[in-house]
């Protein structure tokens, strides 16, 4: 079958399929939406006499609290029965409209002012109970009085007393939410129950019935509220639509047999002709023919789209082809950072193993002995600085880094982070010089650690680029409506051109393969000192001429203290650095210490045991529960959170849920933001990550420890863990 034919056959059938989709919709679509329509009207009829109701129940309650403060209500329910306005059983309100009118005095007599043939002195009895037990608060709402649904406002008369008013829910009142709402209202005993809110049922006869139940005042139904409404909306419409769809038929069947008549054409010998052209491109393989189509429509432009694809193609083989070098050019991008890092590892790696060696040998004396320690912890500091530049740049690329306010002493910790670079500098022979070129405060509020960070990574690159000459780093304070630091790192190292300078704050960039192989570096440093820079309201630029050093400038946001004197730079120079030797730490107490590794459980086990803890040991988180069930007069649990047969974070939740309430330390390699979350909600108090110093586990049991014993359990730190 030709095209054109196919196209005819598929026209008729696509209209007989909309208009039989669109009968079919009606049916499944239109009409539930009719429903939900009529449902939607008979609810808000049901809402109108619902109001009606409360509304008659409002009123009941004020005209109660207006009898509540009559005198002679009140002279009644203290006791005083000369006030009372007539015998029992004679209506005292006059035509009042109510079926029942109660005064309750404090010690719980009835004194009937209105009442109709029944008096149910028992169930008056039962509301003012209740009455008392709500400590002589009014209420009101639905009850039974003589098996009879009742609207009831009970106020209160005095300290203690009540006056009750009562109507009947019966057809009179069913008539006057009728005349109020203008709806068939219908008020039906009702003995079983419903789930809350309104029902609408449709029925057969052409109406939509709407009930709500009326529950007394302990919630337990007792009537059932009607109300009709008609349905003649309904029937109108699906007449009108079914019409409406037979018309659309007859449309849709005229209207495909012209646009065939009209496609055919003004599309199909157009399209032969394009499809001769066509042909003859791809028997002759000739890239440089082209397709003329007259026109300006869519059979025009894909013959223009045809001939862009030809040059298109021409541009993707060269496209390619400079792909293909990028892709060459990644690759080897990537293979030397992981030169770098294998270098960068191995580097301290070989050391750390190779003095292990030799500490091995029995004749060592104790000098050699302290000098080997000292290389492998110098080492295993530079591997631990390696992986935390890793995780700093992973977590400012996530967008976890937290950056902190803490008051400090700039002048002090200039000299601090002077200091500790001071002894690689005179190695290689390199001054490193401390200037202010203005005055200073003497206390700022920023973050110390990140700020040392920042200055670290750039004075120890300028040191490492830099064999002769000097390393200056210059101070000075920007006053003004964001007050700033601004410093300058400057260095007469070997320089960089200009196209470098946008490289070096790259992530695991360097300048040069060769600088890499002499001068070693991840090229992580700069990268990770800017984006420090910018979270804490700064910026990093560079300046460089090769041959002839590098100027590395940094200004960041930071707060004066209110009452910080300005210090003069001679006098920022004299400051004194505070030793930074940590003093002993002797922790009591008795510690649970779980951990599946023996290497790991016996140095923690050693550090504690010389500060003067005793200590347990658990093999896995099954383990600790079982000890601190034999004995949970343990001081603090110390919980690896990676163990075989049950692991940390269970056992933490299962401690917590069994009422361990002294203090639980996560100790554990996962060193990220989500570990450390997820540590803390399991239930662990405070988190330290793997690789810990003696000192720090030891501060933080002694913190833990100290005030678990004076409040149980302990505040977490808001600082993240910086390891």
């Amino acid at each position: 079958m030709s095209l054109k034919y196919r196209l005819l056959l598929s026209l008729y059938s696509a209209a007989l399929a909309a208009v039989l989709t669109g009968i079919a919709a009606f049916y499944f679509i239109v009409t539930p939406a009719y429903f939900d329509i009529e449902d939607g009207a008979a609810s808000n009829e049901l809402a109108r006499v619902e109001t009606a109701f409360m509304q008659t129940l409002t009123t009941l309650h004020a005209r109660s609290r207006d009898w509540a403060e009559r005198p002679s209500v009140k002279a009644l329910a203290d006791g005083d029965l000369t006030a009372r306005p007539a015998p029992p059983g004679i209506n005292a309100l006059g035509d009042s409209g109510l079926d029942h009118v109660v005064v309750v005095d404090q010690q719980g007599g009835q004194h009937w002012l209105s009442s109709g043939e029944d008096v149910d002195q028992g169930a008056v009895g039962g509301l003012f109970a209740d009455y008392q037990d709500r400590f002589c608060y009014p209420f009101w709402g639905v009850t039974t009085l003589s098996g009879i649904p009742h609207l009831f406002a009970l106020e209160q008369v005095g300290d203690c007393g009540a006056v009750l008013f009562a109507l009947a829910l019966d057809q009179t009142t069913a008539s006057e939410l009728a005349g109020i709402t203008g709806l068939p209202v219908e008020l039906k005993p009702f003995s079983g129950d419903l789930e809350r809110g309104n029902r609408v049922i449709r029925l057969d006869d052409g109406t939509v019935l709407g009930e709500f139940v009326i529950r007394d005042y302990q919630d337990k139904p007792l009537m059932l509220g009607r109300v009709t409404v008609g349905r003649d909306g309904y029937g109108h419409g699906a007449r009108m639509l079914t019409l409406a769809g037979l018309s659309l038929l007859a449309v849709a069947l005229l209207a495909v047999t012209l646009v065939h008549i009209y496609v055919r054409r003004t599309i199909f010998k157009r399209l032969a002709k394009l499809h001769q052209t066509v042909q003859r491109i791809a028997q002759g393989g000739n890239l440089d023919l082209r397709l003329r189509v007259p026109g300006n429509d869519e059979l025009s432009a894909l013959a223009e789209d045809f001939n862009r694809m030809v040059d298109s193609i021409r541009q993707s083989q060269r496209s390619l082809a400079e792909a293909s070098e990028r892709a060459d050019s990644a690759n080897r991008a990537k293979s030397l950072f992981l030169a770098n890092m294998s270098h960068e590892i191995r580097t301290p790696m070989t050391a750390i193993l190779g003095y292990t060696e030799l500490l091995e040998n029995p004749s060592l004396n104790e000098e050699e002995r302290h000098r080997y320690l000292s290389v492998v912890q110098q080492n295993g500091d530079a591997l631990m600085a390696l992986i935390s530049d890793v995780l700093d740049l992973s977590r400012i690329e996530a967008g976890q880094l937290k950056v902190e306010r803490q008051r400090c002493q700039l002048p002090a910790l200039m000299k601090e982070v002077i200091y500790s670079h001071r002894l690689k500098a005179e190695e290689k022979g390199v001054d490193l010089e401390l200037e202010y070129t203005s005055p200073v405060p003497a206390h700022i509020s920023t973050d110390p650690f990140r700020l040392r960070q920042i200055l670290g990574n750039l004075i120890g690159n300028a040191i490492k680029f830099t064999d002769e000459g000097r390393v200056v780093v210059r101070l000075s304070w920007e006053d003004g409506l964001q007050s700033c630091l601004l410093i300058e790192v400057e260095d007469s190292g070997i320089g960089m051109n200009a196209a470098d300078l946008d490289r070096v704050f790259e992530p695991f960039s360097q300048v040069d393969d060769s600088h890499t192989r002499r001068h070693g570096g991840s090229g992580l440093g700069l990268a990770i000192a800017r984006q420090l820079a910018r979270s804490m309201g700064g910026d990093i630029s560079a300046s460089s001429t090769p041959g002839h050093g590098s100027v590395f400038k940094v200004y960041i946001q930071v707060i004066a203290e209110d009452d910080a004197p300005r210090v003069m730079p001679q006098q920022a120079l004299e400051v004194d650095v505070r030793s930074q030797q940590a003093p002993a730490i002797h922790v009591g107490g008795r510690v649970l210490l779980v951990e599946d590794n023996d290497v790991n459980r016996l140095l923690v086990h050693r550090i504690l045991s010389r500060a003067g803890m005793e200590v347990v040991e658990a093999i896995d988180g099954l383990q600790a529960l079982e000890k601190v069930a034999e004995d949970p007069g343990f001081d603090l649990v110390i919980l690896d959170m990676q163990m075989p047969v049950m692991d940390g974070y269970a056992a933490a939740r299962e401690l917590r849920r069994t009422g361990f309430s002294k203090p639980i330390l996560a100790l554990t390699a996962n060193v990220m933001s989500d570990d450390r979350r997820r540590c803390l909600t399991a239930g662990c108090d405070d988190f330290l990550g793997k690789p810990v110093r003696a000192s720090r586990l030891l501060a933080a049991c002694s913190r833990l420890i100290s005030l678990g014993r004076t409040s149980g359990r302990v505040p977490v730190p808001d600082a993240s863990d910086r390891e």
